[in-house]
């Protein structure tokens, strides 16, 4: 059998999906890049996409702790994330896009009866307002924030409250990621892991993944909801 066909197999069984948000439901990392260098240019400092490159799929909190501390900016990192966030929430309102095959993915998702819910490193606010835009609010069970566990990916805490929310065990839930923290954050959990990389994290390591795609239409539920082989 090959590799592939290997990893297809793997991701079998699926009795509930747990959604990263950036990157995999929206195609925010552009706009987060923009919104740090909207931000940043205020303290008279440029932040670059490879700046960024690190950051793909922490928790906004972490981010801030890091570069307040690296610039050595006389504010809390608190109130870095509240700044950072009133620029980019501005940017969501003008510009936000679903990814392909999202809203056909959730509507068949739906129809299957598949519970889903979101998890992701995204402050609450942001989640809440991001689900508001696309209109999607009615497809998920429970909305997971980084900012509600002690520990960011690629810890696996948001990924285990998901479970626990949803009451399914990790071993039967599918993680749709876009990162290399977040796959790392999937498989910490115990939970079955497919990569769908953005245009931003193209460039990352997903041999951890179960499986890797191209896009969110290439995600057939039939065959991922079917009972794992006893062979």
């Amino acid at each position: 059998m090959s590799q592939l066909s290997d990893r297809k197999t793997a991701v079998k069984g699926v009795q509930a999906i747990v959604f990263d948000m950036d990157g995999v439901l929206i195609d925010s990392e552009p706009l987060h890049l923009l919104a740090y260098q909207k931000f940043l240019s205020d303290f008279g400092l440029t932040f670059l996409e490879q700046d960024n490159h690190n950051f793909l799929g922490m928790k906004d909190l972490d981010c801030a702790k890091h570069l307040v501390e690296r610039h050595k900016l006389k504010i809390t990192a608190l109130e870095f994330v509240k700044r950072k966030e009133s620029v980019l929430h501005k940017l969501f309102s003008d510009e936000l896009e679903v990814q392909p095959g999202v809203l056909q993915t959730l509507e068949n998702a739906h129809k299957l009866s598949i519970p889903m819910v979101i998890a992701s490193s995204a402050t609450m606010p942001t989640i809440e307002l991001v689900v508001e835009l696309t209109e999607t609010r009615k497809y998920f069970k429970h909305l997971c924030s980084g900012d509600e566990v002690s520990n960011g990916k690629p810890a696996p805490d948001v990924f285990l409250l998901a479970s626990e929310r949803l009451r399914v065990k990790p071993s039967e839930c599918l993680v749709i990621e876009d990162t290399f923290n977040g796959v790392c954050a999937a498989k910490a959990a115990g939970m079955m892991c497919i990569a769908i990389p953005c245009q931003a994290t193209r460039h990352q390591d997903f041999a951890h993944a179960d499986l890797v795609l191209a896009s969110m239409e290439e995600v057939k539920l039939e065959e991922l909801i079917a009972p794992k082989s006893m062979a």
